[in-house]
């Protein structure tokens, strides 16, 4: 079967369990979780568009969408009321477009990236985003505090430098320095685990709707974050992959006639927070629900340096935009194999079988 080394699949205990019961059909899509992760997304743009345009199209119970980042971003543009893989399109193209100098500023980067958001980010989206009647997003953003509650350099560097230390010893200690927010359509409707991060819930809103979803992928030290967005506490919001790097939440009640949380992914590990990148100790501990489809071994074959593009690209490239732009399009075309190989799992029967444990 071509999906079995296309996909990397993985899965949580009672995201196992429900498999194991009922198989895998759009009806039984409790959430979508979207995790953070920058230029890593292009892979997932041909399985997005399917997911939204095709598969769950019928599905008629409500669906969490969670997203930190560009998860977020790839999950407003979901919302869209009557076109959703256009969104998606929208996106993918003011995306790749992005070029920058070779000595960037964070006020060039800032400026940029808010042009690729403002290109896709229309008032449509807005609208989706607001109102969907089956998709209810909740956008993952942080707000500053201590010593990164500031844009000036050196404290950001030292506030954040201590945040990762503190992290290194327990995730606990990061809400010492970034509060976890999140800008919900619908509140009470997101599961959370208690990881001593807290989740303060604000009301998504037209006065803070196109600020949230940009807020949530602000990079500290590469971007200025947002600034008061409305109806939030006082405050500058940034990245929601700091606390929520790869969503590790049960984000849905396993007792739920749609139990799983569906987490299209570019990677095989689901790695809890941003500063958790480099600890190789740290993995899930809430993702019971989540049925993780990440690309496989032959998927990777067919990529350039066989990774998935990342930020760093920026460098590895830099005033070479053809060439970044080629090693981009080669994933976004490797991702339409991904797209074939999930719709030919979602098709088989007792498809626990070939999910691994996450």
């Amino acid at each position: 079967m071509l999906f079995q080394d296309v996909l990397t699949i993985r899965a949580g205990r009672n995201a196992r369990s429900a498999l194991s019961e009922y198989g895998l059909s759009p009806d039984r899509i409790g959430a979508l979780a979207g995790a953070a992760g920058g230029p890593k997304w292009l892979i997932l743009g041909a399985l997005d568009r399917f997911l939204f345009g095709e598969w769950l199209a019928d599905a008629r119970q409500p669906i969490e969408l969670l997203g930190s980042s560009i998860g977020a971003w790839r999950f407003a543009a979901a919302c869209h009321p009557n076109d959703p893989v256009g969104a998606i399109d929208a996106l993918e193209r003011a995306y790749i477009g992005q070029c920058y100098s070779r000595r960037a500023d964070r006020n060039e980067i800032s400026g940029t990236v808010r042009r690729v958001f403002d290109r896709f980010f229309s008032d449509d989206v807005l609208e989706g985003v607001l109102t969907h009647p089956r998709y209810r997003l909740h956008v993952v953003t942080v707000r500053s505090r201590a010593l990164t509650a500031s844009e000036h350099r050196g404290l950001l560097s030292v506030g954040s430098a201590l945040g990762a230390l503190a992290n290194a010893g327990s995730r606990r200690t990061l809400r010492w320095f970034f509060e976890r927010v999140i800008f919900s359509r619908q509140r009470g409707t997101i599961r959370w685990a208690d990881d001593g991060l807290g989740a303060r819930t604000v009301a998504l809103t037209p006065a803070n709707g196109r600020d949230a979803v940009y807020a949530s992928g602000n990079i500290p030290l590469m971007m200025r974050g947002v600034v008061d967005p409305g109806g939030a506490p006082p405050g500058i919001y940034r990245d929601g992959g700091i606390t929520d790097y790869h969503l590790d939440q049960p984000i849905v009640k396993p007792s739920s006639a749609a139990p799983i949380v569906l987490m299209p992914h570019f990677d095989e590990r689901l790695v809890p927070g941003w500063f958790d990148k480099s600890l190789p100790w740290r993995g899930p501990r809430h993702a019971d629900n989540t049925l993780l489809i990440g690309p496989g071994p032959k998927l990777r074959e067919r990529l350039v340096d066989g990774r998935v593009p990342d930020r760093k690209d920026f460098y590895r490239y830099a005033e070479d935009d053809a060439g970044r732009l080629a090693a981009w399009r080669q994933a976004i075309d490797a991702g339409r194999w991904m797209r074939d190989a999930f719709a030919e799992f979602a098709a088989v029967d007792d498809p626990v079988r070939f999910v691994k444990p996450l």
